[in-house]
């Protein structure tokens, strides 16, 4: 995992993660979904509902944080 942090300083980002295409969303599934505005969201997405650039799955929890 390569993380940088922007230049203004205001996130921390992956640069080896990336979103995915919308085709491929689980329906009524919790995921992240990035909105038209940047903006990251958890929700479930569905086909008719417009607003969404792509989604990603939700991060696993290791076993040192259980």
């Amino acid at each position: 995992m390569t993380v940088k942090i922007t230049s203004d300083k205001a996130a921390a980002v992956d640069q080896d993660y990336f979103w995915r295409p919308l085709h491929t969303c689980p329906l009524s599934a919790k995921v992240q979904l990035l909105t038209e505005g940047g903006v990251a969201v958890y929700g479930q997405y569905s086909p008719g509902f417009g607003g969404y650039l792509g989604w990603a799955p939700l991060p696993k929890k290791p076993e040192w944080m259980r």
